[in-house]
């Protein structure tokens, strides 16, 4: 089985992380999956973005833990890729609910790390808003849940363990402990950056009975190797040209 997953939606033909990236990704032939990046405001509102602030992706300046979400819901998400996306906003979580729910497409949340003095508070109330949210996604469409941050997927576990869990690694990151903090989150699955990735890496994680997928695969062969190696899937920018690599 090879799967491909939209990194934040189709971001090689619209803007990251934006409603049209999605609707972009979804109408990619065989695509089944979409990715993208949960984030929350100072005043709890979710929304989706992937940085700690707005500066990168929108017309505004700032971190989003510090910003209440009406400072931030006007901003442009999509002028900087292109003209004819300026009007693209921050979409909140309920915004991808209705869409996947719209598309049929599943859905790999990635709960971005809280940043700012009240972490444990917002990253609690991120977990505990996004259970809720997905019980209005239709039942028979798939979810997982992955993240960086070790007690994000903690939290996981604990307040909506229905779902399958992925931490995600760095490929600097991964250390001779990774099992240990896998078997800490309860989680199967091994989401690792693809710099450097070697087979006997990929080997030796496959051996020890994990699923995993690869970040960020954007050339073909490299896509098609990483299947043949025995990957589970990749996450990539040009979903569009993956697609054909799936495997059931």
């Amino acid at each position: 089985m090879f799967t491909v997953y939209g990194h934040r939606g189709l971001p090689s033909k619209a803007p990251e992380n934006t409603l049209a990236s999605y609707k972009a990704a979804s109408k990619v032939s065989g695509l089944k999956w979409v990715e993208f990046d949960v984030a929350i405001t100072k005043d709890e509102q979710l929304v989706i973005i992937h940085d700690d602030y707005l500066d990168r992706t929108t017309d505004m300046v700032g971190e989003v833990t510090q910003l209440n979400y009406n400072e931030l819901q006007n901003a442009s998400a999509g002028s900087w890729f292109g003209p004819n996306f300026k009007e693209e906003k921050l979409p909140t979580f309920d915004d991808v609910i209705k869409f996947a729910n719209s598309a049929q497409v599943n859905l790999n949340v990635e709960l971005k790390g809280v940043t700012g003095d009240k972490g444990t508070k917002l990253s609690e109330s991120m977990v505990t808003q996004v259970a809720e949210k997905l019980k209005v996604l239709d039942a028979h469409l798939e979810v997982m849940i992955s993240s960086f941050n070790i007690p994000l997927v903690k939290l996981s576990e604990r307040i909506m363990p229905k779902y399958k869990r992925a931490v995600l690694f760095k490929a600097a990151a991964f250390e001779s402990d990774w099992r240990t903090v896998l078997e800490f989150c309860g989680s199967k699955t091994v989401n690792i950056e693809d710099a450097k990735l070697t087979q006997a890496r990929v080997k030796m994680i496959k051996n020890a009975g994990y699923e995993l997928n690869v970040w960020t695969v954007n050339k073909k062969l490299r896509a098609n190797q990483l299947a043949n190696w025995g990957v589970d899937g990749n996450f990539t920018d040009k979903a569009d040209d993956m697609v054909h690599l799936e495997k059931s």
